[in-house]
């Protein structure tokens, strides 16, 4: 019985694990990142949020 719990939660964690290492997306060399409202953007060289569509996120995270 310990032995099944154990494989359970290593398999728990190692599932966690994979999904956590999804591909990153970028759009002309600057990483993107999704907002709280599901937004699409990416980090300008003076810090703003510069938005982009959202096709260009979609499968990335």
């Amino acid at each position: 019985m310990k032995k099944l719990a154990l494989m359970i939660v290593l398999s728990i964690a190692i599932n966690s694990c994979e999904s956590n290492t999804s591909e990153t997306c970028s759009y002309k060399g600057h990483q993107l990142h999704v907002g709280e409202k599901g937004g699409c953007y990416y980090l300008s060289s003076g810090g703003n949020k510069e938005y982009v569509d959202k096709s260009y996120c979609s499968g990335c995270y």
